[in-house]
């Protein structure tokens, strides 16, 4: 959608697709661009599109860059970037050409390849690149380009036993030719590339099921904590109910036992022969029983009708308590089948964690095989070009022979420029505590960094990926940071699946232990999710933290058409 020239995957979600539609937004200019998926030219639309428009009138921009003329996807967007008339060194004599946008589109999106590769983060791996991929760099990091360098010609001797072009080509042949890992063509590699590709296809859908069902243990694991514990409470809560109970029911039996007393006293003062009175000496005659008799039988009938309130009470609080043991005897006998389940279940998440664990270096080294396949095939098409460009150069030697030869330039940089890069570059990898980041040196030799006094190519993949991707984000934070020019957008693929934080620190993964220490994972997304005028789109099979899952600008696509999203096409049965 930016002018690339690749053909699109022919993957079975692509069934039912003829167009693709990429939405824009240009110095606060909303445009949609329109291509088929089978390439060609493209439709700009004004405004944001999610289906062809009857009203609209596109403008048709073509897909392949040209200089001559303004009519084409990527004269538009220098444009609209201010870079359209600039120019870039293409060689070591200063040969100059135009800026295309496929110059700076590979400063922007790092496919899972590039973000490994031992190769600078500016440069593609093509040789002849290597002049113009530098120069571009320059130009953004500078705001100059090399429109004011002449080149320049002085006479000098006649070529005399060969071409110094020939010689040079023959070198690199050779350099090359030791670089190829075996004697394998074009073609077989071609086979087993194919053959990785089909491989982790299949890898990759078992690893989601395996992180699927590793992620729905855990939250059964915390569900289950979560009952022992409700359970474990709540019979700890029956224990101190069942003593305030029965102190209660001491009170009601010393309440029973106190009105019995005064109900039998009652009746054996009511049962008495009259008698003179013992305190005072009155005879019977100068008693008043009727009246005595009518109380005793009120103090006797309260009695009764207290009691039996009490009993009444009694009996529903030992009902209770009976109701309480019976509830007790359960969490008795559930807790330790929780507890018992709980072991189970944090045997299998170990199980499947070490599982999860396997695949993902599998994944990991097969990942590792196919990029220098790839690296390889790469390497063959350069010797055959680099063949037919010795052959052409031998034939043209043979017809003419040039008297003037140009003095070769290279693409400067001051000092100063690259010094503050350095430091933009060693301030990212700090704030995400990547290990000893604390001397950050750019090569000009190897166009790359040179981190803690260690190269960054010499550094295992892991490291490899984190490094190039704040390589590629320091370009446009110093961009930004100097008011220069850049498309203020980075696609980062799989920055972080080549290394993973271990789920128990018991059991640190194989390769960039010092990585996962410093939980680069957890810093590299908070640094990220702070930027509100740049664009960073993150394609990645490692789950990132909940602090980021939760965000809306978070998407995970679970192959799973009930939960969340199925994937970047939509579930069709």
């Amino acid at each position: 959608m930016l002018g690339g020239n690749t053909q699109l995957r022919d993957i079975p979600e692509r069934i039912g697709y003829d167009r693709v539609f990429l939405g824009l937004e240009i110095g606060g200019e909303l445009i949609t661009l329109v291509r088929s998926t089978s390439g060609g030219a493209i439709n700009k639309y004004d405004g944001l599109i999610t289906e062809i428009p009857t009203s609209l009138k596109p403008t048709t921009l073509a897909a392949r860059h040209s200089s001559k003329t303004d009519d084409n996807l990527s004269a538009f967007l220098l444009t609209k970037l201010g870079l359209n008339d600039k120019l870039v060194k293409t060689n070591a004599q200063g040969k100059l050409r135009p800026i295309s946008f496929r110059d700076i589109a590979h400063l922007c999106i790092i496919d899972e390849t590039k973000i490994q590769s031992k190769v600078s983060p500016i440069e593609s791996g093509q040789f002849t690149l290597k002049t113009s991929e530098y120069s571009v760099f320059k130009l953004l990091l500078t705001g100059m380009d090399d429109s004011a360098f002449i080149p320049e010609v002085k006479k000098g001797k006649k070529q005399q036993n060969q071409n110094p072009k020939i010689e040079l080509l023959e070198e690199l042949l050779v350099t090359y030719n030791k670089q190829l890992p075996n004697n394998s063509t074009k073609e077989e590699l071609e086979d087993q590339l194919g053959k990785i590709d089909v491989t982790l296809n299949g890898f990759q859908g078992e690893l989601e099921t395996i992180e699927t069902s590793y992620q729905d243990l855990l939250i059964a694991q915390n569900a289950l904590i979560k009952k022992i514990d409700e359970a474990t409470t709540r019979r700890s809560e029956i224990d101190e109910i069942k003593a305030r109970f029965t102190l209660l029911n001491g009170h009601y039996i010393s309440d029973l036992q106190r009105l019995e007393g005064i109900r039998e006293a009652g009746s054996l003062l009511g049962a008495l022969e009259p008698k003179s009175c013992p305190l005072c000496g009155a005879s019977p005659d100068h008693q008043h029983p009727e009246d005595s008799s009518d109380n005793l039988e009120l103090i006797v009938s309260a009695c009764l009708s207290e009691e039996k309130k009490i009993k009444k009470l009694q009996e529903e609080l030992l009902l209770t308590i009976d109701q309480l043991n019976k509830e007790s005897v359960l969490f008795d006998k559930s807790i330790p089948e929780l507890v018992q389940h709980k072991t189970s279940s944090e045997n299998n998440i170990n199980s499947l964690r070490t599982k999860l664990s396997t695949q993902r270096n599998d994944y990991s080294e097969l990942v590792e095989k196919r990029s220098e396949i790839r690296q390889t095939i790469n390497l063959l098409r350069q010797i055959s070009e680099l063949t037919v460009l010795k052959i052409a150069i031998e034939n043209e030697s043979k017809t003419t022979k040039k008297d003037n030869k140009e003095i070769e330039k290279v693409v400067d940089f001051s000092t100063t420029t690259l010094t503050e890069f350095e430091i933009e570059i060693e301030k990212i990898l700090k704030d995400w505590n990547f290990p000893d980041s604390d001397r950050v040196k750019f090569d000009e030799g190897t166009r790359d960094l040179i981190i803690s006094g260690k190269h960054r190519a010499s550094r295992g993949k892991g490291m490899r990926s984190i490094t190039n991707s704040a390589f590629i984000i320091g370009i446009l934070e110093f961009c930004k940071l100097k008011s220069l020019v850049h498309p203020g957008f980075i696609v980062l693929d799989s920055p972080l699946l080549a290394y993973r934080e271990p789920e128990d620190d018991n059991q640190p993964e194989e390769g960039d232990t010092d990585l996962v220490r410093a939980n680069v994972q957890d810093k590299f997304y908070e640094y990220l999710s702070k930027w509100d005028d740049r664009q960073i789109i993150v394609i990645e099979n490692v789950t990132p933290p909940m602090s980021i899952t939760d965000k809306p600008f978070s998407v995970m696509f679970s192959k799973n058409d009930k939960v969340g999203r199925y994937g970047y096409f939509p579930f069709v049965k």
